[in-house]
């Protein structure tokens, strides 16, 4: 039944050395093999970090594998949400990334003004004497203005009231409850889950008041409008017409709120540390590598000082986009991709005596590529893969071994969007300060949320221009 593997698992997590247990199931584990098969809890889960079965799982053979089986039709993602991009398979996929469709428009994530205010605030709070703040904690407050603002049409204003962030370690117990009980979908019943179902309450409330208010502007938009067109005719200033995705998503799911409800919620729960966590771990980096700030801030400071930090002027950014995607590698969002067999498939390599033949997967197994681990496989990184080195990027052109975003059809749409906030925020701190120091004299010790998070947060002092 794979009761040792799960304990083992459980005992990693609570360590906060679940990444570590990873690699080692590869290195020291079932097989000793890049690619291997355990029983884990009932199920028949292949492991691999082949970069070929990575390209096959997303795009060769992509809809041979789905996630509906694992995360929907257990109900192990119930009653926190129900249909979503992140749930569902066929048509209700098709149908959920339709909704989503604003994420993929340049005018979108290419907006780099709707960053600026959020940014200031940011910016204001950071003590200019030298002593030592946590900057992820920042972040996480930045992030849930920016995104609330994004989604909802109105910030949290998290920066400018702490009290307001309260809701993101609700948001936090939801992902690690959700976690567990992926894992453990067909023993959901051990448990009883109240600190979960406590914190579904509480987002529920949020989300709950956010599509009600979009429910009733519409209906009092679709009231107003003759109204509207006189007022306009003598000269009276409207309202402007909203531009966030939930109003997108309003007037295409008119009459479905626990629809809608579900859709909000697996976007803005899953997402809410996605961005803030890799930020901050970018500044982790930053801060213990200070002759790669120092070349970061050149590159942005050689655009001009006063110059719009615009999403072309960001792009031109080579070196900083290097610091990114190294940071990518290293520390990827999203660890895994697992995905559950829904037809009888093969995968191209992870069969015969070296690994190097097809292996059959049956219709019910389990496929988990463990991208983390992938990243730093020395064979394709070299024997510096656990070192971080921004330079490795230049002239570097990884394909399917390199997938924080994961690939094929269910890519992630947000990657530009999250590149470009990334990015901005840099770019800001750098004029703002000419040095970063390191206040932690303590490795990286990842505790998993929506991806790894330093255990320490990331406890840095600056210097100011």
């Amino acid at each position: 039944m794979g009761f040792d593997i799960a304990f083992s698992m459980a005992k990693a997590l609570k360590n906060h050395t679940f990444l570590l247990w990873l690699r080692m199931l590869h290195e020291t584990g079932p097989g000793k093999a890049k690619t291997f098969t355990i029983d884990f809890l009932g199920r028949h889960v292949i492991h691999t970090i082949e970069p070929e079965n990575m390209k096959a799982l997303s795009a060769t053979v992509w809809k041979d594998f789905g996630v509906e089986p694992l995360r929907r039709k257990t109900g192990a993602s119930m009653p926190f949400a129900d249909k979503g991009v992140n749930t569902t398979d066929g048509h209700d996929w098709a149908f959920s990334r339709f909704l989503i469709k604003p994420y993929f428009l340049r005018e979108a994530f290419s907006n780099t003004d709707r960053l600026k205010e959020h940014t200031d605030n940011l910016l204001s709070l950071i003590p200019l004497d030298g002593s030592t703040f946590d900057m992820q904690t920042l972040m996480q407050r930045w992030f849930l203005d920016t995104s609330s603002h994004f989604l909802f049409g109105e910030s949290m204003s998290c920066l400018l009231y702490p009290e307001r962030a309260e809701i993101a370690w609700a948001m936090t117990d939801i992902l690690r409850g959700l976690r567990l009980r992926l894992q453990m979908s067909k023993w959901l019943w051990m448990f009883r889950w109240k600190v979960w179902f406590d914190a579904i309450d509480v987002v529920h409330g949020f989300i709950d008041r956010q599509v009600d208010r979009a429910y009733k502007e519409r209906t009092e938009k679709a009231k107003g409008n003759a109204v509207s067109q006189d007022a306009s005719s003598f000269g009276v200033r409207l309202k402007p017409e909203r531009t966030d995705l939930l109003w997108s998503m309003v007037g295409n799911v008119p009459e479905d709120r626990e629809r809608l409800r579900s859709e909000m919620l697996l976007l803005f729960v899953p997402n809410n540390d996605t961005t803030s966590i890799f930020i901050s771990n970018v500044f982790w980096n930053l801060a213990r590598y200070p002759d790669v700030y120092a070349k970061v801030r050149e590159e942005v400071l050689s655009v001009g000082e006063d110059a719009a930090l615009t999403y072309e002027c960001l792009r031109s950014m080579k070196y900083l986009d290097a610091v990114l995607n190294e940071t990518h590698r290293l520390y990827p969002n999203g660890i895994m991709q697992v995905r559950y067999c829904i037809k009888d498939s093969t995968l191209p390599l992870g069969g015969g005596r070296d690994g190097k033949s097809p292996i059959y997967v049956r219709k019910g197994d389990v496929v988990q590529v463990n991208k983390n681990v992938m990243h730093r496989d020395k064979d394709v990184w070299g024997e510096d893969a656990d070192e971080f080195k921004p330079e490795r990027w230049f002239g570097l052109r990884p394909y399917w071994n390199f997938v924080p975003f994961g690939g094929g059809p269910r890519r992630c749409p947000a990657q530009l969007l999250v590149t470009t906030e990334a990015s901005y925020v840099v770019a800001r701190f750098c004029r703002r300060f000419k040095a970063i120091e390191n206040r932690d004299s303590n490795g990286y010790v990842p505790v998993m949320r929506a991806g790894p998070v330093n255990t320490n947060g990331v406890k840095i002092a600056v210097t100011p221009v």
